[in-house]
């Protein structure tokens, strides 16, 4: 669907004044340029839309700050482009992501119950929960062994990655999603 600015511009002044249905015209004309764009960035697909959508929250809490005089698009790109070049000054996260990566593959497997079939059933889980775990994209590894694993609050994890709660919520769900996935695929019913 092609929109010109003058019409997304007035879409974004009706969200400003309150109309709920004119943000999600603009989620449904807008997201795929800043998918695009936020994959040019990071070279990740799950950051892309993490990103993308951490960009949606960011004009739903200050869409009051848009100046309507303005071309909406403009600013709506703007936002995003910071909060893609946020993300890549956070080159600390990158490093503690491979940390995390190097601590799945030690992971120790799991205590014995003194039953054989019990400790090769556990033995055997582990091992293809770390394989499903090296599926993951490094960002939700990392969150879903500090969220699910290491029972850190979710709060926390976001405070700690410089990220929104929401991003932390649905990186968990996809990880979530994607484990339980390979792990039936491996045999694991869940």
């Amino acid at each position: 669907m092609r929109v010109n600015d003058r019409e997304i511009s007035a879409l974004a002044l009706a969200f400003q004044r309150g109309d709920q249905g004119s943000l999600k015209k603009l989620v449904a004309i807008l997201t795929r340029p800043l998918l695009a764009r936020a994959y040019r960035y990071t070279g990740d697909w799950d950051w892309a839309r993490d990103l993308t959508q951490e960009t949606w929250v960011k004009v739903n809490d200050r869409i009051q700050r848009y100046d309507p005089s303005k071309s909406f698009r403009a600013w709506l790109f703007t936002v995003h482009r910071n909060g893609c070049l946020d993300h890549l000054r956070r080159s600390w996260l990158r490093r503690e992501v491979s940390a995390d990566v190097d601590a799945i593959d030690r992971m120790p497997a799991p205590l014995g119950s003194g039953n054989p079939e019990i400790e090769l059933e556990r033995g055997e889980f582990h091992r293809r929960l770390v394989e499903a775990l090296s599926t993951l994209s490094e960002s939700q590894r990392l969150i879903f062994v500090r969220v699910a694993m290491e029972q850190e609050e979710q709060l926390e994890v976001a405070r700690d990655l410089g990220i929104s709660p929401t991003t932390v919520r649905t990186t968990l769900h996809f990880a979530r999603r994607k484990l339980a996935q390979k792990l039936r695929s491996m045999g694991e019913i869940f």
